[in-house]
């Protein structure tokens, strides 16, 4: 059985974060100092935004190779053969929101996530906020890529549950959180397990610990919540105990707000994000 993991990249919850600091400003009996607010919110702000581009159109029709697409161009130029089946556009993940080297030999680069002294390379005027086009190139291929799924509607449970190909163990633990996250949700007592989430994707693959050290070095949160198992079941395996992962179709935001409310507020909240297949 081959042993692939589930990764989890970015912070499940933040969009519904962003929504519930608003609606929090908005209340007259709030816990929260206005500073406190302020800083949380600039902090969802300045965190990268990852976007995935490309085919999105679910299971690939064909292997999702790009070395053996760049070999079929070859031999269609070749050949004289311009009429050759061309393999699906592989999805390609961008980032806006990216903080970035701006002088030296590193200028454009991305910062890794355990960069020191990054406030005071920001005064000094050494880093920026920028965008790259394609974070992961090849990430398909060269990490032995098998699922991605974007986080939405339920999130970080909802995705695990969406997941396909076979059963896998998890853990509540390994699962991170804004602490922002964490006191709004205790705050409205709702569950951040099911807080609405974008801008965070659950992958299945096999090179994990090599793909997680590169999504930091790009300045990317990159947790390996899971790992597959045999059989169909999902299961919930840390400290607090054991259970089986169930379906769940509400949303945390669905506790407190009406399917209007959300609507207007969020146009994509009730969006379905499919799952892509290689």
């Amino acid at each position: 059985m081959r042993r692939e993991k589930i990764l989890l990249l970015g912070y499940p919850g933040q969009r519904g974060s962003q929504f519930l600091w608003k609606k929090i400003r908005e209340t007259k009996d709030c816990p929260f100092s206005k500073a406190f607010i302020e800083e949380e919110e600039e902090r969802l702000r300045k965190l990268p935004r990852l976007l995935l581009k490309g085919n999105l159109q679910g299971k690939q029709q064909e292997s999702g190779r790009e070395d053996l697409a760049e070999e079929r161009e070859k031999i269609s130029e070749q050949s004289g053969l311009s009429k050759l089946p061309k393999l699906p556009k592989l999805p390609v993940l961008s980032a806006e929101n990216i903080l970035l080297f701006t002088e030296g030999e590193k200028k454009g680069q991305s910062i890794p996530l355990y960069e020191e002294d990054l406030q005071a390379k920001w005064n000094a005027g050494e880093l920026s906020l920028g965008k790259v086009e394609n974070l992961f190139p090849n990430w398909i291929s060269d990490f032995g890529i098998s699922e991605i799924l974007p986080l939405g509607r339920g999130g970080i449970l909802s995705a695990l549950w969406r997941l396909s190909g076979g059963g896998f163990s998890f853990s509540y633990e390994k699962i991170p959180f804004l602490q922002g996250t964490i006191e709004l949700c205790e705050h409205f007592q709702i569950s951040p397990y099911y807080l609405y989430s974008e801008n965070a994707y659950l992958l299945r693959l096999e090179e994990v610990e090599a793909f997680s050290e590169l999504a930091r070095e790009r300045g990317i949160v990159a947790s390996c919540i899971g790992i597959s198992e045999e059989g169909k079941k999902r299961i919930r395996r840390d400290a607090q105990g054991e259970s089986f992962l169930t379906k769940r179709e509400r949303d945390s935001l669905e506790e407190l707000f009406s399917k209007k409310e959300l609507e207007e507020s969020l146009p994509s909240f009730f969006r379905k994000e499919d799952s892509l297949v290689f």
